[in-house]
Parts: C-alpha cells; structure tokens; sequence
C-alpha cells in the first residue's frame, strides 16, 4: 500500500490502476469512482493504520484496454501502474511503476476514434494576459494517432475570441493550460463543448525551456527551419505539448519529427456559427450525413478524409497556394 500510496501522489487527478498479479486494483476514493461507473462489484481490503476498511475493486489486465476506454470516455484520466520486474525473481515487494497516463487527448483506442477526424490535443499559453491590443496568445494541436503537429499565435484585442472560434471549429478531445488558468471561463467554446482542461506546471510553458524540448524533440540544433523565430508563444505552446504528453505516455514520441507553423494569413478563418449554418462538416440534424463535407468526400483514405474535412473548415485566402493546389489537381486529373 505504501507502493501505491506513492504512485498515486504522483497523480492525484487521475485514478490509478494498480497492476497486482492478474488484476488491476483500485483502492480509497479510486474504487468508489470506479465501481459506479464500470458497474464493478466494490469489495474491501485489510484495515489501513487508522482501523478503517480500504475499498477496492478490480478489472483483469487482459481485458483492462476495454475499461480504461470506458473510463476515459466519462470524462476520466487513467494511470496505468505496472510491474517493472518478474515476480519470481523479486526479492521482497515487487517494484512497480506508473507506465502510462490516459486521457480525453491521448486515447488513441480505434473503437474510440472516428478516422475521418482529427484527435487534437490542444495547449495554450498567455491566457493570464489582460486582453488588449498587445495580447499574443500560443496555441499547439497534435495528433498523437497520427503525429500531426501544428502551432500557430493569436494576437490583438480579438485574439482570445479566435482561439474560442478555433477551438469551437476543431473540437479537441483535451486542452492543456499553466496551473491556475481558468479556461473554461475564460473561453466559452470549452465550458459548452465540456472540454477536459489539464492544468499543468506553468514553468513548462517557459518559452526557453519550452524551445529546448521542442529542439530535442524533432532533433535539431533551432527552430528557423520551422518558421518559429520570433514566435516564443507559439514555441512556448509546442514545447508544453511535447513535455505533457512525454510525462503521461513515457515515451519519446518517435512518430512526431515536424512541426508546422500555420500562417493565420494563409486562411480564411470561418467561425462555428457560419459553417454551423452553412452545413459544411456538419448537418444541421446533427451527424456527417447530409453536410457538405459528405457529399464531396471520395477520398479513399482516412488521411485523404481528414485533409479535405480541414481544407473546407479553413479555404485558402492565398493566391499562390490557390494556385498550387489547382496546378497539383490538374496533373493528377490529366495524367
């Protein structure tokens, strides 16, 4: 218990599932959460030190993919304690330890998500900032199923409405902000959309550490290439993003090399209201079906389906890139 105590003030917003033997057991609070919303049967172990029960409960680790999919579907994060070392051969207690963490944004379960969608995981930085004309405003998007990864800045005294409009647009599944940001009252779209917000260490969001992260990441010596010099909000952002999702999945993100800088000016920036109205992604019976994303959509590929759903939620502005983009239709149309 002492083991589990540990891992779990390692995490304390997210329920922890400790791996003993066969079972993944939950305890306290924990198993009281989980029993009422996995319909589990709550049972109790030995008394702790005060002579009070202990609630518990448990799922099989062979089938425990199931539940945290369930459990992260009603809003929950999940943290996945496992045995680092063969039972046989421990001397003592086994050593344990927390070997991933799942949540609204990292829940990559194919049965969870739509393929023809993107499953952003959104950080944003200077939100604490007063709104005014010398607001700027980072935000990053990364896929973690498919390693898209873009960031861009949002700045004036309307920048804090566009993040809401850009975020009311592309639906993120989970938005990571610096401890003590109230997000959800300060931008509208998440409190109605009942988006998971991750408050997170604000010395993450350092635009010199978040600079180094971000350069370890994609292995490269600086940032020019990516167009980021002189954007340390939205580099501030990305590396956030990239430390968050290092500490939840213990990895080091192989699939995520690049990163994109999206150029605001390069697109026509379409509030919900409108593509709302005008049925683009959407019907207006709620659902794909019957927009007019459906009637166009022939691609043959759930990444051909996700880059024309973006291509019509933000049309190109740029008369260059309009024309790049015929030119690339035509040699294809008339090979």
């Amino acid at each position: 218990m002492r083991q589990y105590l540990e891992a779990k003030r390692q995490y304390p917003l997210a329920l922890m599932l400790f791996r003993m033997g066969d079972f993944y057991e939950l305890f306290y609070e924990d198993a009281l959460v989980a029993a009422r919303a996995l319909d589990l049967t709550l049972t109790s172990r030995s008394k702790d030190p005060s002579g009070a029960t202990v609630p518990m409960c448990g799922v099989p680790f062979h089938a425990a993919d199931g539940y945290i999919t369930r459990l992260v579907k009603l809003g929950h994060r999940v943290a996945v304690c496992e045995q680092i070392e063969d039972p046989k051969k421990a001397k003592g207690v086994v050593k344990r330890d927390v070997v991933r963490v799942v949540t609204p944004g990292t829940l990559a379960d194919a049965s969870y998500l739509d393929a023809r969608e993107p499953a952003f995981l959104l950080a944003a930085t200077g939100l604490e900032q007063p709104a005014g004309p010398g607001m700027r405003l980072g935000v990053a998007l990364l896929d973690l199923s498919t390693g898209e990864f873009q960031t861009t800045e949002f700045s004036g005294a309307l920048a804090r409405q566009a993040l809401d409009d850009e975020i009311a647009v592309l639906r993120p599944r989970e938005i990571v902000v610096a401890a003590g940001v109230d997000a959800q009252g300060l931008l509208p779209a998440v409190a109605a959309a009942k988006i998971a917000v991750t408050p997170m260490d604000g010395w993450a969001f350092d635009p010199a550490r978040a600079s180094a992260t971000l350069c370890e990441q994609l292995r490269v010596s600086g940032l020019q290439g990516f167009g980021l010099d002189g954007r340390p909000a939205a580099v501030a952002a990305a590396g956030a993003l990239v430390h968050y999702l290092r500490e939840t999945q213990k990895t080091d993100l192989a699939h995520v090399r690049t990163i994109r800088l999206r150029e605001t000016a390069d697109r026509l920036l379409v509030d919900p209201t409108t593509l709302q109205h005008l049925e683009v992604v959407e019907a207006s019976t709620g659902g794909r079906s019957g927009s007019l994303l459906d009637e166009v959509d022939r691609t043959v590929t759930p990444m051909g389906g996700r880059l024309l759903r973006a291509w019509l939620i933000a049309p190109l502005v740029s008369l260059d890139r309009i024309r790049e983009r015929l030119d690339a239709v035509e040699e294809l149309a008339f090979r």
